[in-house]
């Protein structure tokens, strides 16, 4: 079968996110099982990529010339709803994946459904489909989602079923041992819980935190958090990089304090493959991520509740070796691995 996942916004190398990750995983595996994927994209400016596309695109005359990220074809280029005649024409996609997590992904939804390739719409947010104005613009698609949440958001708001398929998340890859010496937050924003992650490393002062801040736009509040958290003993503050596994490599505790509606938790996915567990709110997805393999918090606990589950996790010896190994056994569930995911993600397309 062939592929093309029509994704809004930009794509790696340019754009390191959960869509992104999850797309680049899946097109790996279904590649594995003898599939053609290939991604059509945004192209953000002024970097290697964008200059080497369009050189390749004054050359070509394509709107949206090829290369390729790590084997994968990917189309970049600006304005999808004229560029998609051109992809379909070069791909031959046999399904057309429009990946959601931008207000505009209806319309490109709606676009790719009016070329006539059969189109599916893959859930991986809510916030643009709680403000949908236009549910029309959805019609004649089929619907994926990304976890139970989100499938029943979607039932609710749209009246629709969604086949669920969790992101897919390579667990060998993101396996490594770890020397268990942190508490890891990932991408300390304030929607993310920033503020609720700086509190808990000023109440326990002996417990040694990593920040890693995420790829996105500049952003006052984590300026602010970064000179705050940099005046702490115990905090190491880090800057966006691609190396993970560096980082899990170190990290007995994965924080995830967040306070958006997350429909899903991806780093949750990627620590529990090295049997690290997690410390997240329990809210929206989180606690279909989490599952047994680690704490959750009330959304509007206060903080003595968050720093009790801590002490809990990082002194009680017994508790942390039961929840490191139902975090592993949980990443090990034979519907979480790749192979199966890509084939339930296939399956759905048929």
């Amino acid at each position: 079968m062939r592929v093309l996942f029509v994704n809004p916004r930009a794509y790696l190398p340019q754009l390191l996110g959960g869509v992104e990750t999850t797309t680049f995983d899946l097109v790996q595996e279904l590649g594995r099982m003898g599939h053609e994927a290939a991604v059509m994209c945004q192209i953000t400016k002024y970097d290697g990529t964008w200059l080497r596309n369009r050189i390749s695109s004054r050359m070509s005359g394509r709107l949206f010339p090829a290369d390729s990220y790590r084997g994968t074809r990917v189309y970049r280029g600006y304005q999808h709803q004229k560029g998609l005649a051109e992809v379909i024409a070069d791909f031959r996609p046999d399904a057309l994946v429009v990946a959601g997590g931008a207000d505009w992904a209806f319309e490109l939804a709606a676009a790719a459904r009016a070329t006539g390739v059969p189109t599916h719409f893959y859930f991986h947010e809510l916030v643009a489909l709680r403000r949908l104005g236009r549910p029309e613009l959805l019609d004649g698609m089929r619907f994926l989602a990304n976890s139970a949440y989100t499938a029943q958001a979607v039932h609710k708001l749209l009246g629709r079923d969604a086949m669920v398929i969790p992101p897919l998340v390579d667990i060998a890859a993101y396996r490594t041992a770890t020397t268990r010496r942190h508490v890891t937050m990932v991408n300390p924003r304030r929607i993310k819980g920033g503020a609720t992650a700086l509190k808990l490393a000023q109440a326990c002062p002996d417990i040694p935190f990593v920040f890693r801040e995420a790829w996105h736009a500049h952003d006052a509040f984590v300026s602010t958090l970064r000179s705050e958290a940099r005046g702490l003993p115990n905090v190491i503050w880090q800057r966006p990089a691609q190396d993970m596994l560096g980082l899990y490599g170190s990290t007995r505790v994965l924080l995830v304090p967040s306070e958006w509606e997350e429909t899903w938790g991806r780093v949750v996915t990627e620590c529990q493959a090295s049997g690290i567990p997690a410390l997240a709110t329990n809210y929206a997805a989180l606690p279909e991520s989490v599952g047994p393999g680690g704490l959750l918090v009330g959304r509007e606990e206060p903080l003595e509740a968050w720093v009790g589950a801590l002490r809990r996790l990082w002194d009680d010896a017994a508790l942390y070796r039961e929840l490191s190994e139902k975090a592993s056994a949980y990443a090990a569930r034979p519907e979480a691995q790749p192979a199966r995911r890509a084939a339930d993600f296939i399956a759905a397309l048929h």
